[in-house]
């Protein structure tokens, strides 16, 4: 009994045998996020045109699809979350409002992998309704995209007025303030016509005169072209204090007729990179005249900021034939314009053949 007893003790007593401890399972590394990659610029500005259409069709459902929940609407100094833009779509349906329509004038868009923006200026028609006649509104247009998820939407709209009269009002209070810009004439300017002979000179986008006023105190007989009449008023102010004469026309560029053979003179200064008008300045200047220009080149920092700039080489193809290039530089200085920030910038002098 003792060694039945002793035997069972033995074996109640050994150790059991190890077994392995049982793991949890495993669970797989959460996939690394997909960076979002740079979105094709044709595709964000067709993306735009889409929500301006829903907009414009006050279709709800895709406007709603095409923006974020956070989406503004920021109209002048008036500003419209998603759900009062979504709630005026509806007012027009059961009011049978006409649908609006739009033509684009220009579009830019500046993008990177998570934000994308829509620039564009277009002229908004608005078809007789009710008791009002049919409107027209020319606006500038700023959207705004963030990437979410797999797609992109629109998390903000401003608007603000363009046309002539906005922009006339934009130049009256930029030449009013006074700050920003040089007040003393252009010195590609101030170069270019040292030691010539004065005559007729036009100076396109005169603004407060500063080159124009210049120019009359060597002896030129000026005429200085703007839509500001603010900046018109203080060029001839400045012009009386100095005892000069100063011919001054309030126009759009556009529609000022520049003439054939008529300028011995024609500057271009910070007044854009019209081709267009360059097209038309250089049949207006005499046999033996200048044409000076001075702004920003188009791979400046500034000019893809919004102003645009001249291409390398353009001017000098332009003025290849029947024309002396006297000066086509590209550096990098001051400009006379945009808080006087250096820059790359394009000089050019070409003289008539």
């Amino acid at each position: 009994m003792r060694t039945v007893l002793l035997l069972l003790f033995v074996a109640c007593a050994a150790p059991k045998p190890l077994v392995a401890p049982t793991c949890p399972p495993v669970a797989p590394a959460p996939a690394a996020p997909v960076a979002p990659t740079k979105p094709d610029e044709a595709a964000i500005k067709a993306r735009s045109h889409q929500l301006f259409d829903a907009f414009d069709r006050a279709d709800a459902a895709a406007f709603a699809d095409l923006t974020g929940p956070t989406f503004g609407l920021y109209e002048d100094e008036r500003y419209m979350s998603r759900d009062l833009v979504l709630g005026g779509f509806k007012n027009r349906i059961e009011k049978h409002a006409p649908i609006h329509s739009r033509e684009w004038e220009s579009e830019q868009v500046f993008a990177d992998p998570y934000v994308a923006v829509f620039i564009g200026e277009a002229t908004e028609h608005v078809p007789s309704g009710g008791p009002t006649g049919p409107i027209s509104d020319q606006g500038a247009n700023t959207l705004v995209w963030v990437h979410e998820g797999d797609r992109w939407v629109a998390v903000s709209w401003t608007w603000y007025k363009a046309g002539i009269d906005a922009e006339r009002e934009r130049w009256n209070q930029w030449l009013t303030e006074g700050t920003g810009f040089n007040h003393k004439p252009n010195q590609t300017l101030v170069d270019a016509v040292k030691g010539r002979k004065p005559g007729a000179a036009l100076d396109i986008a005169t603004g407060q005169g500063r080159n124009a006023i210049f120019l009359a105190t060597q002896g030129w007989k000026v005429t200085g072209v703007d839509i500001s009449d603010k900046g018109l008023a203080m060029a001839h102010e400045e012009a009386a204090k100095q005892k000069v004469k100063l011919e001054t026309v309030q126009s759009e560029i556009e529609k000022y007729d520049l003439g054939k053979d008529r300028w011995d003179l024609v500057t271009m200064i910070y007044a854009g990179d019209d081709m267009k008008l360059v097209e038309r300045i250089k049949p207006a200047v005499k046999k033996g005249g200048l044409f000076v220009t001075e702004y920003f080149a188009s791979d400046s920092n500034l000019a893809k900021a919004g102003p645009g700039g001249w291409d390398d080489a353009a001017l000098a193809a332009a003025f290849k034939d029947g024309w002396k290039i006297v000066r086509d530089d590209h550096v990098e200085d001051n400009a006379d314009w945009a808080g006087q920030r250096k820059t790359k910038l394009v000089r050019f002098v070409a003289q008539k053949l």
